[in-house]
């Protein structure tokens, strides 16, 4: 029986230059683009259900945000999301990709949700998952303790030590597989990445990016999510007239790997 793990194979780490960095992805099928951004403590490797489903639909893309994986690192050690943002265009210039529907997961959901306001022409739809919404609106101490939090947990844990410590809290139900995958993609977290996207976290907030928004806009929730739970999700909805709100059931922050299925439906109810 082929694991999750033995399926990222079809779907080998491709690297491309986007503005003379190395920017590192995934793809399958083709059509209409579909861009996968993934969360802080996450990677390209966490999307196989998508790759693998909904390539027969979009032309799809995973990639590993800057410091992830193989990508080379931002220029500045002090970024907001508009830095992911150029990065993403980029890869879109470079793979010759005009428009996009594009996901955001987690703190992906801050980076998508600024590419969509700076590039809104480019965007056909915007999903924003399980969103992390930034604590640029927090008190200097709460900042500073979301900027070091993470980083100081890889530094002492390393990346096997902080998979087994935060992997469990991302998925719901617990299955062996969807486990494995987050401790496979989890052991490729660098400290630089990591670093920066604590930063973004810490100092950026996704309502500067949703204010008047003009892009068809979908949230999605996990029902037992821990981390961005349901009622935050749903006040940011409300409060930034995103129409459409969608609730995943028995599904942790991680959603799209809780529950493929629903996540995939939703996904390809907005084509």
């Amino acid at each position: 029986m082929m694991t999750l793990i033995d399926n990222l194979a079809k779907y080998p780490v491709k690297t491309i230059t986007v503005d003379g960095h190395i920017q590192a992805y995934r793809e399958a099928g083709q059509g209409q683009a579909l861009i996968l951004l993934h969360g802080i403590s996450s990677g390209s490797g966490s999307w196989i259900n998508q790759l693998d489903v909904l390539h027969q639909h979009f032309h799809v893309i995973a990639w590993d945000a800057p410091g992830y994986g193989l990508s080379d690192d931002l220029d500045t050690d002090q970024p907001n999301a508009t830095d992911y943002a150029q990065r993403i265009l980029g890869l879109m210039e470079a793979l010759n990709i005009s428009k996009v529907i594009l996901i955001g997961h987690s703190l992906g959901a801050l980076q998508a949700s600024a590419f969509t306001h700076l590039y809104p022409e480019r965007v056909v739809a915007l999903i924003l998952a399980n969103p992390a919404q930034g604590y640029q609106r927090a008190d200097e101490e709460t900042k500073t303790q979301v900027y070091h939090k993470r980083p100081s947990m890889l530094k002492s844990l390393g990346n096997v030590g902080m998979a087994a410590c935060r992997g469990p809290h991302l998925i719901y139900k617990q299955e062996q597989q969807a486990l494995a995958l987050v401790n496979e993609v989890m052991s490729h977290l660098t400290l630089n990445g990591f670093t920066r996207a604590s930063y973004l976290l810490a100092y950026d907030e996704i309502r500067n990016y949703l204010t008047e928004i003009t892009v068809p806009c979908v949230v999605i929730a996990g029902d037992k999510d821990q981390i961005t739970p349901v009622k935050a999700i749903k006040e940011l909805a409300v409060e930034m007239h995103l129409s459409r709100c969608h609730l995943i059931a028995d599904a942790g922050h991680l959603s799209y790997v809780d529950q493929p299925q629903q996540f995939n439906d939703i996904v390809l109810s907005i084509n």
